[in-house]
């Protein structure tokens, strides 16, 4: 059948050959999108749409996919893309038709005649004339140089089984595994990203394929692979420089069209570096707050407000090490020493299952792993901080270690700003981690992280502050086989704080506040080999808070000491994902969690008359739990569930939703997140606050251009919201019960982002719009907030504009700038003033009634690099910073006095000039030393 068959397509070729003297062929034209179709199917479709037949034997294409958009593209290049990289040559004829062969090259043009009187030399075509499809055919064709690498066993080869290879890809150099590093699958049109580990798992069938891999910084790396069975496979990646055009941030590759994260950012260290400094200091919050839905409670403010939720409602961990008070100087500076963090990752919807417990968003920041191969350090001086980073190993290519300190000496700062009181007060603090990371064998990965940073603020000579978290991370990481891994984890943390009073001598008291944090967890990946990602995993986290006790400052006080107690809680989950795919363009990832939480005693409660308000006149007995007794329990599902629909190769729609339960919150009365907020358990009377959320988003990539833009639009339900009354004192005897009421908030924005990612210039621009309103009426008691009628959240500003952008000039210098816009957040004035009897009382607006003016500012930054010697031990920049360039006085706050009987305010602003700063940074090594 073979043989005859062979003749028949000799026949067909000679006959199609002779037609060609005597034809001229007629272009055919292809558009359409064909998502990893079979070459079957694809020439199926072309016979359909273009009247185009195609000649071929079907084992010579089995392997061949098809995944890709074109858009009236001759039909030769197309055939030329598909076959780049095969064994497979294509003719086509004057009609049209396709012959597929191995054969040599079939000639289409007959030899000149002997003796011929004259010839047309052909000129060669200039590569720079060629476009970038043609450079790509020419060097498709050409004799393949790259190193093959073999996967797995021929002898345990499965046709029609897919197969699970789980590789890892690092710096050559220095042996550190490469977090968001990714890897290409031409053939397929797939990939897969590194996780923290620098590891990827991806499912393939036997064959052969072209990879490429790449990470920021690093020379581009391509190879064969040829694909047996289960295996694994091992990446060196170089460093490299590049051109200043071709400089391309990668990240965002995989993650925004064919990835199923919504709401997600991830910014690496690289990117950082580009971003202006603030006062001097490259902060890793101040970076947050210019991405799409997140926005600060105000400047030198702690805390981040996502999607118009409270700052108490993000979880922040720092290589699995929950981070309480993320902020120094009451929020001038992060937590987060720049020198040690390797990239951090915002979740603010499509919240992967294995994250729970807060209700608005998730940060997860990874440390460095260290230099597996030599010693390398880097730090820098500003006026306002100091700051170093050794690293290096400890066992050459087994085990590295890296220890960071940041210390700062920034008082000279406080007399800068136009209130009195900052102007006579004293700040200091500090940070320190570090981490070890030892490589056991290739199945066994040990990390241990150490994280401690302290704060002292004395604010002229009323108050005294200081916070301080502290905590330890161990983790291990085992793989089972290609298909199965496990990283069980231990976090001990705790956060605490002192307060001193000193305004009022006779009502001067402290306060010592702590709160410790326990918590395991076990997490599973599974890969079916069928297209499944399977998550599971386990948490258990104990609570210990001792809220501490009101007691006199010295003799001369006459407070009265007020016991506000101690809680204890325990908090476990267990949770399932499962990302497939359902249709060639359609992937789902479905997920649920279940979690649980247990107050536990001891505890002593106020029972109170039914239907009536919680307050001191109808308490009508007491109720008491022993140690470790149940005081009250709550559970539920949470579930997750997504779907990401591929649009074409470069553009996709996706859509989520997701439940999350947030069993710790914090108590405060003000905007601004001041160190002597306390954290709060869910107990008896108080509801765990919980929130739906759904989104939907259109992602689009301009690989060309180097652009990455998504829009998203949101809606968010959060019931049992805690909200406090008017007036309360949360250092005062009355339980928290009487001070809070439970109500509802109902949120919904758009949020838009459009990066440039290579060239000269790179940066992004964001825009939100969003709206937040709470509604808090207890149907029980009847009691409410602002009358029971809706009102702007304390957090709601409907515009929010960023622009960020960093223009390299040259290899050493670079210019950045900011631009950062927002509404104005909401405010409570008094309206009226009045008197009853001889006593002046001022009459409030509805909550929130008001805003304070809408916030601008403008940063500028020079970089200036050292020269770019191959053979250095020192290399350094120079930054020049202006924060506040057009030295707009931004309202921190708008306050009321009453003067002569009549009501004045007055608005407060920290920085109302430039704030201009130069720092000095250095590494050990030369420009691309890391």
């Amino acid at each position: 059948m073979i043989s005859a068959m062979r003749k028949v397509l000799i026949i067909i070729f000679t006959f199609l050959i002779f037609q060609n003297v005597h034809a001229q062929q007629t272009n055919v034209a292809i558009s359409g999108t064909y998502s990893n179709i079979s070459f079957k199917e694809f020439a199926q479709e072309l016979q359909d749409e273009y009247g185009v037949t195609i000649y071929f034997y079907p084992e010579w294409v089995e392997a061949v996919k098809v995944n890709a958009s074109y858009q009236d593209k001759d039909l030769k290049a197309v055939l030329s893309e598909i076959f780049a990289l095969s064994e497979v040559n294509y003719y086509i004829d004057s009609d049209n038709n396709v012959i597929l062969y191995k054969a040599p090259l079939i000639t289409e043009k007959l030899p000149a005649f002997e003796g011929a009187a004259e010839s047309e030399e052909e000129t060669p075509v200039a590569d720079e004339d060629l476009t970038r499809s043609e450079r790509k055919y020419i060097a498709g064709r050409q004799a393949s140089s790259l190193e093959l690498i073999k996967v797995g066993s021929p002898q345990k080869t499965v046709q029609g089984k897919k197969t699970i290879i789980r590789g890892k890809i690092f710096d050559n150099a220095t042996g550190e595994p490469l977090f968001g590093a990714t890897i290409f699958i031409k053939e397929l049109g797939v990939g897969a990203a590194t996780d923290f580990d620098g590891q990827f798992n991806i499912a393939l069938d036997p064959g052969k394929y072209q990879v490429t891999a790449s990470s920021l910084s690093m020379k581009e790396k391509s190879f064969y692979i040829e694909v047996f069975s289960d295996g694994t496979l091992s990446i060196p990646l170089e460093k490299g420089l590049l051109s200043i055009s071709e400089v391309k941030v990668f990240g965002d590759r995989n993650n925004n069209v064919s990835g199923m994260q919504m709401g997600y950012e991830r910014i690496s260290s690289k990117s950082i570096k580009e971003i202006p400094a603030i006062m001097g200091e490259r902060d890793l919050l101040k970076i947050a707050q210019m991405l799409p839905g997140v926005q600060s409670a105000g400047e030198g403010s702690s805390g981040l407000i996502v999607r118009g939720g409270n700052a108490d409602q993000n979880l922040f961990y720092i290589n699995k090490l929950p981070v309480y008070n993320t902020a120094h100087m009451f929020g001038f500076f992060s937590a987060f020493s720049p020198d040690i963090v390797s990239s951090f990752t915002l979740y603010k919807s499509n919240i992967p299952a294995k994250y729970g417990g807060r209700i608005s968003s998730v940060f997860d920041i990874s440390t460095r792993q260290g230099n597996k191969k030599e010693f390398f350090g880097k730090g820098g001086i500003s006026p306002v901080t100091g700051h170093i980073m050794v690293e290096g190993p400890v066992l050459k290519d087994k085990s590295s270690f890296v220890l960071s300190y940041r210390g700062t000496y920034s008082d000279w700062i406080l007399s800068r700003v136009d209130n009195l009181d900052l102007r006579n007060s004293k700040a200091s603090f500090y940070d320190l981690s570090g981490t070890l990371n030892t490589e056991i064998n290739k199945k066994n990965l040990l990390k241990v992280f150490g994280y401690s940073s302290y704060d002292n603020f004395s604010l002229a000579e009323s108050d005294d502050y200081d916070y301080s978290n502290n905590g330890a991370s161990v983790s291990w990481k085992h793989i089972f086989s290609t298909k199965l891994n496990v990283e069980l984890s231990a976090v001990a943390s705790q956060y605490k704080f002192t307060h001193n009073n000193k305004r009022n001598p006779s009502e001067a008291y402290n306060h010592l506040y702590k709160l410790n944090h326990t918590e395991f967890k076990a997490d599973f990946l599974y890969l079916t080999g069928k297209d499944h990602r399977i998550s599971f995993g386990v948490s258990s986290i104990l609570y210990k808070l001792n809220r501490g006790n009101i007691e006199p400052y010295n003799a001369e006080s006459t407070r009265i000491p007020v016991a506000l107690g101690t809680e204890n809680g325990v908090e476990g989950a267990l949770y399932v994902s499962d990302e497939f795919t359902l249709l060639p363009r359609l992937t789902a990832l479905v997920g649920l969690r279940y979690s649980y939480y247990s107050m536990l005693g001891p505890k002593e409660l106020n029972e109170y008359a039914p239907g009536l308000p919680k307050n001191q006149i109808n308490i009508v007995g007491t109720k008491s739990f022993s140690d470790n007794e149940v005081v009250k329990s709550y559970s539920g599902f949470e579930p997750r569930i997504a779907f990401n629909y591929l649009l074409g190769y470069n553009n996709s729609v996706k859509v989520s939703y997701n439940r999350m339960q947030q069993y710790i919150f914090m108590l405060s009365n003000t905007i601004a997140i001041a160190p002597t907020d306390q954290w709060k358990l869910a107990d008896y009377y108080l509801k765990p606050p919980t929130a739906d959320q759904i989104s939907l988003g259109y992602y689009h990539d301009f690989p060309e251009k180097g652009l990455v833009t998504s829009i998203e639009v949101y809606r968010k339900w959060i019931n049992n919201l805690v909200e406090y009354k008017d007036g309360v004192d949360f250092i005062s005897s009355d339980p928290t019960e009487m001070l809070l009421l439970q109500g509802e908030q109902d949120s919904y924005g758009l949020e838009f982002i459009l990066k440039k990612n290579s060239g000269k210039l790179t940066g992004w621009v964001s825009y939100s719009y969003s709206s937040s309103t709470v509604k808090v009426i207890d149907n029980e008691t009847n009691e409410s907030i602002n009358l029971g009628q809706s009102y702007p959240s304390n957090f709601d500003k409907p515009h929010s504009f960023n622009f960020v952008s960093n223009y390299k000039a040259t290899r050493r210098i670079s210019f950045s700038t900011v631009v950062t816009y927002s509404t104005g957040r909401p405010i409570t004035y008094p309206v009226s003033l009045y008197y009853a009897g001889n006593k002046q009382v001022l009459h409030y607006s509805e909550r929130n009634e008001f805003r304070i003016p809408d916030y601008f500012r403008v940063d500028l930054s020079l970089s200036y690099e050292g020269n770019l010697k191959k053979k250095k031990w020192l290399h350094s920049t120079w930054m020049l910073n202006v924060y506040n360039a057009t030295a707009r006085k931004n309202a921190y706050s708008v306050f009321p006095e009453t003067e002569d009987g009549n009501i004045k305010f007055y608005k407060l602003s920290i920085f109302a000039q430039p704030i201009i700063t130069l720092s000095w940074n250095f590494k050990f090594g030369n420009f691309v030393s890391e």
